[in-house]
């Protein structure tokens, strides 16, 4: 799998059906968005459950263009929920995508209102 940056807004409801983060495996977010947290159910061909979740409306997206440091210096999976987390990643983004990066996602940040998830 490549790598995905995304600039989510935390959100009330769904707004599609893959825009979730499982509540457990997001606890960086708790603080922040507690009051956000829904139960959502899975139904799949062996099993069925309800699960704790945050749902989210994506913002932005970038699959590409960060230095290979960025992999040793950030963790996957995880979600960054602070504006100078957010401004200090434009140091890894490679010059040919450093201005959308910066006007895509460090400009429209909101901390206490959106994230960035990272994954690989």
């Amino acid at each position: 799998m490549g790598l995905d940056i995304s600039l989510v807004r935390i959100t009330a409801h769904e707004v599609d059906d893959n825009n979730f983060l499982l509540a457990e495996e997001s606890p960086e977010l708790f603080s922040l968005f507690q009051s956000y947290i829904r139960k959502k159910h899975f139904v799949f061909s062996d099993e069925e459950f309800d699960a704790e979740v945050y749902f989210y409306a994506e913002l932005a997206y970038q699959r590409k263009g960060v230095i290979p440091t960025f992999y040793t210096d950030f963790t996957n999976d995880v979600c960054l929920t602070k504006q100078s987390q957010v401004a200090h990643m434009l140091t890894y983004i490679d010059a040919k995508h450093k201005t959308d990066f910066d006007t895509c996602f460090v400009k429209q940040f909101k901390e206490g209102q959106t994230v960035i998830i990272i994954g690989w």
